[in-house]
């Protein structure tokens, strides 16, 4: 299967179902995304867009976003989301790696891509081109590229994963079947769909099976204490999200439990602890299911089920790949027995075929099929997989090894910490010693936590040297704009106040 194949499948199935709705504003069903994508098709190669080149996608999270995504995909060319928000450096190490025939933009987009060289068009504009009779599409095999995730534009070499459209077929297939999903689920997104997450395992998962994407703006924060309420009104049964989304919830005491078909939500992108998952159940009534991926899997590796009784410390189960903990040495690679920790890597059909134009950068990471994620974890008899941190998040103090999220997790347990993020510091003599950043909960103001206090509590579950030495206590943690914590930000917090 080709990515505008889900479309046309839609189409063909369900012609006027709503396939994407966006609250209070417009919606297009099943029949008018797939002609609209076909006419989209046609005018790029009207247009001199050969197969094989790059379309750049700057217009996220918009109905026009997925026009051209399979129009690019109907035409044979490699879609290329990428974030707007960017700055203007970033944007333009990313558009000279990826030299697109073209940048999709639209009227909240455009201004911000005014100082690049790549051509500026909006959906509409290409539309206006296309042929009364469009021609029949661009044969495209399914082992063709289809998409290109970049994972960071700020230096001058942005890496940017490539996919086949089988690929990541396979991976909507693995998430439709895990999650039981079917053509009566509407999905709602909030999150942007230039990255895996909220690209591949929300967006073009519901559509995969037929269901209605109720899609909104990124990270819109003005949205989020009525999300319950927006989720009621337009009968979503999943959305998926992000610790920093499930905190900020969890922090206002406005917010109602939803009242509708609401059956669970999934949270990826960055760690959540277990404390939160059950913090999060108890008040809100859903299930919340951890997931484990990264953009050069081709997003979820990991998946948790529904069950009551599940382990909320895993991230979930390898689905449809395989994932294994590894030690590296002079001697080789030597996978590790379950349970034990070590670097987590992954294999399957999912897989990013390399990073586009750098083989170096590939060869580095995809050795004998085995994508080395960069995680430390452990995988144990059953599959479920456990987190111990990133590799080069790995403290080592005076000669011992500490893994932040064990830490967090203790910091977690005191009743007044909201959030806790754990780093290594430089040390003239252990080499490394353990820092903390806390944000105390909004009604610890009468009783303020101290760092001896936090101290103290850690020195109950942990050995000594795993406890911390220094704790700040900060209002709000500097977040990247995937929502995940930026360890390097935390850092520069303890260097600024040293």
């Amino acid at each position: 299967m080709t990515l505008d194949q889900i479309a046309a499948r839609g189409a063909a199935r369900s012609p006027d179902r709503p396939a994407i709705v966006v609250p209070g504003g417009a919606a297009i069903t099943y029949a008018a995304l797939d002609l609209a994508a076909t006419r989209f098709a046609a005018a790029l190669a009207g247009r001199g867009a050969a197969p094989g080149t790059r379309l750049l996608l700057g217009n996220s999270n918009t109905i026009d976003f997925f026009i051209a995504l399979f129009g690019a995909a109907r035409a044979g060319l490699i879609a290329v989301p990428v974030d707007a928000q960017l700055a203007p450096a970033e944007l333009d190490n990313v558009i000279r790696h990826a030299a697109p025939h073209a940048v999709i933009v639209d009227p909240r987009t455009a201004h911000l891509f005014g100082h690049t060289s790549a051509p500026r068009v909006t959906v509409e504009a290409v539309l206006a081109d296309a042929p009364a009779a469009p021609a029949a599409a661009c044969p495209v095999g399914d082992d063709a590229p289809a998409l290109i995730l970049y994972t960071s534009g700020t230096t001058g070499t942005p890496r940017g994963a490539v996919y086949r459209h089988a690929g990541i077929a396979r991976k909507l297939d693995t998430i439709r079947d895990w999650f039981g999903f079917g053509a009566t689920d509407r999905t709602l997104c909030m999150l942007p769909t230039h990255f895996g997450h909220g690209l591949v395992s929300s967006c073009l998962t519901a559509l995969h099976y037929g269901g209605t994407l109720v899609l909104c703006r990124p990270f819109d924060l003005e949205l989020l204490p009525r999300v319950f309420a927006l989720a009621d009104e337009h009968a979503v049964t999943t959305f998926s999200t992000v610790p920093t989304i499930i905190r900020l919830l969890l922090r206002n005491q406005a917010i109602a439990p939803p009242r509708g078909r609401l059956r669970f939500l999934t949270c990826a992108s960055a760690p959540l602890h277990p404390e939160e998952a059950a913090a999060f159940e108890a008040r809100f009534g859903v299930p919340l299911l951890n997931c484990y991926g990264l953009t050069e899997a081709g997003t979820w590796t990991a998946m948790s089920s529904p069950s009551p009784d599940r382990d909320r410390r895993a991230v979930g189960t390898a689905v449809g790949c395989e994932m294994r903990a590894v030690r590296r040495d002079e001697a080789g690679t030597v996978a590790l027995a379950a349970g034990e920790i070590g670097e987590l890597e992954v294999r399957g059909p999912s897989l990013m075929i390399g990073y586009d134009r750098d083989p170096a950068a590939t060869a580095a990471v995809l050795r004998d099929g085995w994508l080395a994620t960069g995680d430390l974890g452990a995988v144990d008899d059953r599959g479920q997989v456990f987190l111990a941190g990133r590799s080069k998040d790995l403290i080592i103090r005076a000669g011992a090894n500490v893994f932040p999220p064990e830490i967090e997790a203790v910091l977690m347990r005191h009743p007044q910490v909201a959030e806790a993020y754990v780093v290594g510091l430089d040390h003239a003599v252990l080499g490394e010693h353990v820092a903390a950043c806390v944000v105390r909960k909004p009604d610890s103001a009468a009783s303020p936590l101290t760092e001896r206090d936090l101290i103290a509590h850690c020195r109950t579950a942990l050995a000594a040297y795993k406890c911390p030495d220094t704790i700040r206590f900060v209002d709000a943690v500097p977040k990247t704009s995937r929502g995940k914590v930026s360890r390097a930000a935390l850092r520069g917090l303890f260097t600024a106040t040293a």
